[in-house]
């Protein structure tokens, strides 16, 4: 990421785990709605979940989708 001719550096943060119903998409959007409301950071959401698009049904948060299989977003 460049900013006013100078580099800058970004954190990714990742919820993984392969076991369905653990809580990854509410700790996702807990912590996207924690640094985009509280911290005033620019966050995007992507969902790379293929079977549940929990991520992307939150509105709010403007998650896209990634598939992972086809290799590209949206």
């Amino acid at each position: 990421m460049q900013t006013g001719g100078e580099v800058g550096s970004a954190t990714v943060h990742l919820s993984l785990q392969g076991k369905g119903g653990v809580g990854k998409s509410l700790v996702a959007s807990l912590l996207a709605q924690y640094f985009k409301h509280r911290k005033g950071v620019p966050v995007r959401c992507i969902d790379a979940d293929p079977v549940n698009q929990t991520l992307a049904q939150y509105k709010e948060l403007d998650a896209e989708r990634l598939n992972l299989l086809a290799g590209r977003v949206g």
